[in-house]
């Protein structure tokens, strides 16, 4: 790997080999390289506000990784993932956008299908307070970014669990490099701008943060409907347009992205993942 801050934790001089030697340049990490600047810009709205623990523009995110066991144990708390194995297995639901990704995705293709006056008339004939909010905000997250709805929010993530997993030892670097192309191929697919799929990432972490506070749903839609919850919608754009560091705005969205083959260790895993869950 020819990152310029290499992980301690990786000596890619024991890498396996791509999948296929003549185009192994690809799976190769170069900072100069548009392609690889676009793979970390998409971690960009979750390092935003942790900005004094992370970098955007390290592959790893961290400087200095002290210890990586300590940095490991920190995900089983907040993701449940310990194992090579668990962490592959959320990722690739983060990546398939099945998390959270694909929350209301039956009501967001429906109401591609409706006018607007259409679904206000079915808001007004739902007599439930919490639903008619939720259906309320559910509108204007599809005025915002269509149909793809939350998936920036499980896109994202995911970028960002591919590279801690590399940094601490659970992703190779292969691995890292297929996988972050291949969330950064699904974000083009589904999004049109750097500012939708900011957009669809906070709209996200927002009906995230309203599913999961403990206060009673119908207390909550007020927050959900105005501002967003702790790190509100205002306070996110602004500090991702004001931060000098962010790599989005120098980007091109329409940055040519490699074709590539997922890696054999890869392949073997979820494979493996794939029969158990039979």
């Amino acid at each position: 790997m020819t990152d310029h801050h290499t992980s301690p934790q990786h000596d890619t001089s024991s890498e396996p080999t791509s999948p296929n030697a003549g185009a192994a340049s690809l799976y190769r990490f170069d900072s100069a390289l548009p392609h690889c600047q676009w793979w970390l810009a998409i971690t960009s709205p979750q390092i935003s506000y942790n900005r004094g623990a992370l970098d955007y523009d390290l592959l790893e995110m961290r400087r200095v990784i002290e210890d990586a066991n300590a940095w490991a144990a920190e995900f089983v708390d907040s993701w449940g993932i310990q194992t090579r194995r668990e962490w592959h297995q959320m990722i690739y639901r983060l990546a398939m956008g099945e998390v959270h990704g694909n929350m209301w995705e039956y009501e967001f293709n429906r109401r591609g299908f409706v006018s607007a006056k259409q679904w206000q008339d079915r808001i007004t004939n739902n007599e439930n307070e919490v639903a008619q909010g939720e259906m309320r905000y559910l509108d204007v997250v599809y005025r915002q970014v269509g149909n793809s709805g939350f998936r920036a929010w499980d896109y994202c993530r995911g970028s960002f669990l591919v590279r801690a997993g590399y940094a601490v030892g659970k992703v190779t670097a292969e691995e890292c490099a297929f996988l972050l192309n291949y969330i950064s191929q699904q974000i083009q697919r589904h999004f049109s701008s750097w500012d939708q799929y900011l957009q669809s990432f906070i709209f996200g972490r927002n009906y995230w943060e309203y599913i999961n506070d403990e206060d009673e749903d119908i207390d909550n839609i007020p927050y959900l409907l105005s501002n967003g919850f702790h790190v509100g919608f205002s306070v996110f754009f602004e500090s991702i347009e004001n931060d000098p560091d962010s790599p989005i705005p120098a980007l091109a969205w329409d940055t040519p992205l490699p074709l590539m083959e997922p890696p054999e260790s890869l392949t073997a895993i979820l494979n493996e993942i794939a029969e158990d869950e039979k």
